[in-house]
């Protein structure tokens, strides 16, 4: 598989490092996903064989390695294989690593199944009633059916990360494009997580409880744009007019696939955006700033230490809890390792610190574990 087109460079150079870590061993860094499938196209053609590609979006610099994943075929049968390659991609101001994983897999009989890859539970989502996302679930729904030719699943051509800012209309299109030139469909679902498996193995998927869509966390709108949360059927232009808390939101949109008004194929794409306050436009910051700056420990317990370039001039500092609220923290104090803030009075959670320097403004996310 090919990777996304590239993004050209913002010209807004204020800092943005997502750092979305574990809360436990098995908690998920993946923020996004999908699973994409094409039949079998070599010279000796079997039409019960397919291919699959998984590609998963986790957090840079990682907190640790996806080496491996394990992908069920809905027929009761799992494939484990190597990360074949990670690949570092930038959306304006937010990193995040691709990694890619291939699969194959022959079927015994014609049939629909479930393709269905799982990861571990994801915290801090602002439209999770509970903040906790029982586990990153994805999943490919495979037409398997001798007489229906050759099927490659849509390939989309931009990232599934997207910056949204409080107040400002937040679009973003998947550039989806089909092989065949088959009809495609789009539609915003409710994530779903995995609850246990079936008698013979597969992740059974069920909505994600608690899931409130974008439609309930609207701003101030723009009225040049269409009104609150829409999703263009033909094109999967997703628009936002607009989001009105900052934080951490969850999103999955289904790809229908159709060829002559039959459903051949779907997939979800799974994706986290990650809505922000309006973001200052820094002058007189190299980009090489970005590659200097580094928050530790994270997850923090008791103290964070923010490292920043000696020419940066911090001036003030702030802080929000994962749904915007502000929090109220002591003045950090400036030791050799760089700026030391006292987190001990807050609770369990994912948050936002934003320092103000002479340079400009930067956001930094971290997670209080204790």
């Amino acid at each position: 598989m090919k990777p996304p087109l590239p993004f050209k460079k913002t010209k807004v150079l204020f800092l943005l490092l997502f750092f979305l870590v574990c809360f436990s061993a098995q908690a998920s860094h993946i923020r996004a996903g999908n699973i994409y499938y094409q039949s079998d196209t070599t010279t000796a053609r079997n039409p019960m064989r397919y291919f699959f590609t998984l590609v998963t979006y986790s957090v840079a610099p990682p907190p640790f390695e996806d080496l491996e994943a394990t992908l069920y075929f809905g027929d009761c049968t799992s494939q484990k294989v190597a990360r074949e390659s990670r690949t570092l991609v930038t959306v304006g101001s937010d990193n995040a690593f691709m990694n890619v994983y291939k699969f194959e897999h022959t079927y015994t009989g014609a049939g629909t199944y479930l393709a269905t890859f799982t990861a571990g539970s994801q915290s801090g989502v602002v439209n999770i009633s509970s903040s906790v996302k029982g586990t990153f679930y994805l999943e490919s729904t495979i037409i398997v059916d001798p007489f229906l030719g050759v099927n490659h699943a849509p390939k989309f051509q931009s990232y599934p990360i997207g910056v949204p800012v409080r107040n400002q209309v937040f679009v973003h299109n998947s550039g989806a494009v089909d092989a065949e030139g088959d009809s495609l469909s789009f539609k915003l679902v409710t994530p779903k997580a995995s609850n246990g498996v079936s008698a013979c193995g597969n992740p059974i998927g069920v909505n994600t409880p608690g899931y409130s869509g974008l439609e309930n966390f609207l701003g101030a709108p723009v009225s040049t744009s269409p009104a609150g949360v829409t999703l263009n059927r033909n094109t999967g232009l997703l628009t936002w007019n607009t989001p009105r808390l900052q934080g951490t939101y969850n999103v999955a949109i289904l790809v229908e696939e159709w060829r002559n008004r039959r459903l051949i194929g779907t997939m979800v794409r799974d994706m986290l955006l990650f809505a922000l306050e309006n973001p200052p436009v820094v002058t007189g910051v190299s980009e090489e700033w970005q590659t200097q700056v580094s928050a530790f420990p994270n997850p923090a317990t008791s103290t964070l230490t923010m490292k920043v370039p000696a020419f940066v001039q911090v001036r003030g500092t702030s802080m929000y809890n994962s749904v915007g609220k502000p929090v109220k923290l002591p003045a950090p104090v400036k030791s050799n390792e760089g700026w030391v803030f006292d987190i001990q009075g807050l609770a369990e959670g994912f948050y936002l610190l934003h320092l103000s320097t002479a340079q400009g403004k930067m956001v930094q996310k971290f997670i209080v574990k204790r």
